[in-house]
């Protein structure tokens, strides 16, 4: 397994099956062996930085099931987690009168990353440079590796922080498709969004993205007709018409609106785009 140095903190990944390489270390991180390590490990990311105590570590950690020597347990699974954590003199997993703390630098864990990476995408998107958006939005979404914390119990320390990084997720595609768009990169877009909007066939931003890519590529009946679909399946669904955004769109779209082929239409709004859920 490899190990971090004992000066350099290590690099933690959540963002998928739980993973440990050492700082600057290339390729794949080493698993995480045991669950009862691992959900320590997932509680104390999702506190990065705080105190857990071992009452609390106990009740996420064993929930229904404490051990019989409880302390002496928090403690076995503490030092274990040092270990994979290359870190043996304590140092980057402190033990402190409140409890246990997991310091490590906030770039050294890929949820922060990815996070910083949104950001300066959509800076970049709202300052008119799609270029330099896509590239950040690119490298945001190469941090997944699959669903958060997936190899860990389930656990409400970390419950609300995935929740986060899911919606962190369906911001950062929804933006670099965005950015691709105006890019010019329509044609190649419309297959991606049929299936995003096939999988979620109710969150009208990305139909709205299918619609200027259709047009875009030429195919203004095809993005009527994806217009007709999503207001039929909201009001099958929801009983409500799609959002203006998307009203503007079909009716620009009716005129054959030579404007939205230039990249100034809808395609990269400075503000989210409302997502209406079921």
């Amino acid at each position: 397994m490899e190990r971090a140095h004992p000066h350099s903190p290590p690099q933690v990944g959540i963002l998928g099956p739980l993973e440990v390489r050492s700082a600057g270390g290339a390729g794949t991180g080493a698993a995480v062996s045991g669950i009862r390590v691992r959900t320590l490990l997932a509680a104390l990311t999702a506190r990065l930085g705080q105190a857990m105590s071992t009452e609390r570590i106990l009740k996420e950690v064993w929930a229904d099931n404490p051990p019989a020597t409880d302390r002496k347990a928090v403690a076995v699974a503490v030092l274990r987690l040092r270990r994979v954590l290359g870190d043996n003199e304590g140092r980057w997993l402190l033990t402190r009168p409140s409890g246990y703390v997991l310091d490590i630098p906030p770039d050294h864990l890929d949820a922060v990353r990815a996070e910083t990476l949104v950001r300066e995408g959509r800076a970049a998107l709202a300052a008119g440079d799609p270029r330099v958006a896509a590239r950040h939005l690119t490298r945001a979404l190469d941090q997944w590796r699959g669903e958060p914390y997936a190899d860990a119990n389930a656990i409400s320390t970390v419950s609300q922080r995935i929740t986060e990084l899911e919606n962190l997720r369906s911001e950062a595609v929804q933006a670099h498709i965005d950015a691709r768009l105006e890019l010019g990169h329509h044609q190649e877009l419309v297959g991606e969004l049929r299936s995003l909007t096939a999988a979620n066939p109710l969150h009208e931003p990305h139909w709205l993205q299918l619609m200027l890519a259709l047009y875009r590529s030429g195919k203004q009946a095809e993005a009527l007709a994806a217009y007709m679909q999503l207001r039929q399946a909201l009001a099958e669904n929801l009983g409500i018409d799609p959002g203006r955004q998307l009203q503007e769109l079909h009716l620009r779209i009716l005129r054959a609106d030579a404007g939205l082929l230039t990249g100034s239409g809808p395609a990269a709004p400075a503000e989210p785009l409302l997502v209406r859920q079921s």
